[in-house]
């Protein structure tokens, strides 16, 4: 259906803020780019994790490599590019995993979850604003950490549990 978004702030980087209606109800809607979070798997089940510094929240928190879809760019190519960017490894092989949306009462945010194997460490190119350490963690050290709210990102939980519901659940 074609928005009739009354836009409130536009960044041509980030997204759209503005106030939309439907059937005669009008709703504040959040328009962006899409996402790509990686679940990079080691061997021995370990994965790899992130500490990052989230402003909004004004508080570290562990997260999934994750980044915005670039223009022109498909959702593989960011998981790509984000493993490298944020932690400095490289896959032999990405595989897409799922597509959720993160909030679709706010926001038009789709995730693309993929998973990276055949790693190999490399350097790291942050972004000037990302403030990240990458930790090392067995699978199941993640999961009691999504248990115990010491992984809050919603997109690294849905990540996380798609996995080990369904991917090792299946094989």
């Amino acid at each position: 259906m074609p928005s009739r978004m009354k836009i409130l702030l536009d960044d041509r980087k980030w997204g759209r803020f503005g106030i939309d209606s439907y059937r005669g109800h009008r709703f504040y809607a959040y328009e962006v780019t899409e996402v790509a979070v990686i679940l990079p798997l080691l061997a021995g089940g370990r994965i790899l994790i992130e500490r990052q510094y989230r402003p909004q929240i004004k508080r570290y928190i562990y997260e999934l490599p994750a980044g915005r879809v670039d223009r022109g760019e498909k959702s593989l190519q960011t998981a790509v590019r984000e493993l490298k960017e944020e932690t400095g490894y490289t896959a032999s092989r990405v595989s897409p995993m799922a597509v959720a949306y993160s909030s679709p009462g706010i926001t038009n945010e789709k995730l693309h979850m993929f998973i990276a194997t055949g790693l190999r460490k490399g350097k790291s190119h942050l972004d000037d604003n990302e403030y990240l350490s990458v930790k090392t963690v067995t699978l199941k050290k993640a999961m009691q950490m999504v248990k115990k709210n010491q992984i809050v990102d919603a997109k690294t939980i849905a990540a996380l549990l798609y996995y080990s519901a369904f991917v090792l659940k299946t094989g």
